[in-house]
């Protein structure tokens, strides 16, 4: 960080992350300003914290020394206005990256499944074992704190727009690696390329052994996982999380934590919002809210859901259309096996209707294979088509849980 920067503005700071930075630079004593069209909890909380927040466009926010964006925002009145005045735009990966170097030790935990989950589950046994460790996660994580002087810095490495290439952690870890987000690596081979220079930069390698992963074999002092040994009793479910929690086991096994601290907090360990989360009832409905938008994930989720839950129902939102057109072959064959779907209109998010296809068509391909699909394009006719059953689960990584939230609080 240039040392000329005293003032800085985010925008897109109602996002998880970004709020996150905003705060922790607010605790180095930088100025901090916010822009987000929509506000929300995590506005509310920079508000409290003394971080002026608009959502709308106000030049006495172009007064800064630094702007912040993230990689949903590609333009825009602020950016525009910022670039005229030549103030230095930069990518949120990038004060990430100059924040994670102020910690002695690194633990960045990368891959297309699973990475909120075991960084979440990582952090939570370093603090239970009384270790000053902060962590900076994708998600809600409990007791979650972000304080530069502490010794340990659990992250979340999101291989979006080649975003975990700004970090150099003492610690890598690799959960899996599948194709996604190929609009920003033009082939699974770049991206996995990614993955080898995220993997190597640790002085430490750890990577669940799996088929997905077994390309970084060829990589020196990798430590391949299996499902761990130590007898455990869970309380979150599902075979992918087994896989998760025997890679976060390693880790802090690793760093010296002893088996009881491991043990205790991973059977009190209830995973992260959004992942397999019990939100209520309606109607004496239970209603289920869960973040998978990759077809292993949903295939993962809709097996351990079906097999738990009888007389339930699916209802996906597909996350970006392009992701949606390039694995438009997985996601047919993992949707079309499930028989109570509803296909939800998609979360765009920063892409137009043009960079691939929308749930819609989705829907129509799904329909050739199985007739019992429904589209919903509203949160009314969703509603609509809940009575027949028992058990109901909302998915994907875009709004689709605000209708859950929705439907419980009707109740």
């Amino acid at each position: 960080m240039n040392s000329d920067v005293k003032t800085i503005l985010f925008l897109g700071i109602g996002g998880v992350s970004m709020h996150q930075l905003a705060l922790s630079l607010k605790t180095l004593d930088y100025k901090v300003l916010g822009y987000d069209a929509n506000k929300n909890e995590y506005t509310k909380l920079c508000e409290e914290n003394g971080i002026k927040v608009t959502d709308k466009f106000n030049k006495e926010f172009l007064q800064v020394d630094m702007c912040v964006k993230t990689g949903a925002i590609s333009g825009g009145k602020y950016i525009s206005e910022l670039k005229k005045r030549g103030i230095d735009i930069v990518d949120r990966a990038e004060i990430l990256g100059w924040l994670s170097s102020k910690f002695k030790n690194v633990i960045a935990v990368a891959g297309t499944h699973g990475k909120s989950t075991t960084a979440s589950l990582i952090y939570e046994i370093l603090r239970l074992s009384g270790k000053n460790v902060s962590c900076h996660i994708g998600a809600d994580v409990y007791a979650a704190r972000f304080n530069v002087k502490d010794e340990y810095l659990v992250i979340e490495a999101c291989e979006y727009n080649k975003s975990f290439l700004s970090l150099f952690p003492t610690i890598s870890v690799v959960t899996n690696v599948e194709a996604d987000h190929i609009e920003c690596y033009g082939s699974l081979f770049n991206l996995k390329n990614a993955f080898s220079v995220f993997l190597r930069r640790g002085k430490l390698r750890f990577v669940y052994n799996e088929k997905s992963t077994q390309y970084l074999s060829k990589i020196k002092d990798v430590n391949f996982v299996n499902k761990t040994n130590l007898n455990i009793s869970p309380k979150i479910k599902g075979e992918h999380n087994l896989k998760n929690i025997s890679l976060a086991i390693e880790v802090c096994k690793s760093l010296g934590i002893d088996d009881n601290y491991i043990i205790s907090a991973v059977e009190g360990f209830k995973g992260v919002p959004r992942r397999y989360e019990f939100v209520g009832n309606y109607e004496n409905k239970k209603i289920y809210i869960d973040y998978a938008h990759h077809p292993t994930e949903i295939s993962m989720f809709a097996q351990t859901f079906s097999n738990e839950h009888k007389n339930s129902l699916f209802v996906f939102q597909p996350h970006t259309y392009s992701r949606t057109k390039l694995l438009l072959k997985q996601f047919i064959k993992v949707l079309s096996k499930i028989e109570n779907l509803i296909i939800y209109k998609e979360y765009p998010a920063r892409e137009k209707p043009w960079q691939g296809l929308s749930a819609y068509e989705l829907y129509l391909e799904i329909k050739k294979i199985n007739s019992k699909v429904k589209y919903c394009a509203t949160s009314k006719s969703v509603i609509k088509n809940l009575k027949d059953f028992s058990n109901i689960s909302f998915v994907g990584a875009g709004d689709i849980n605000l209708i859950a939230q929705k439907i419980v609080k009707s109740n």
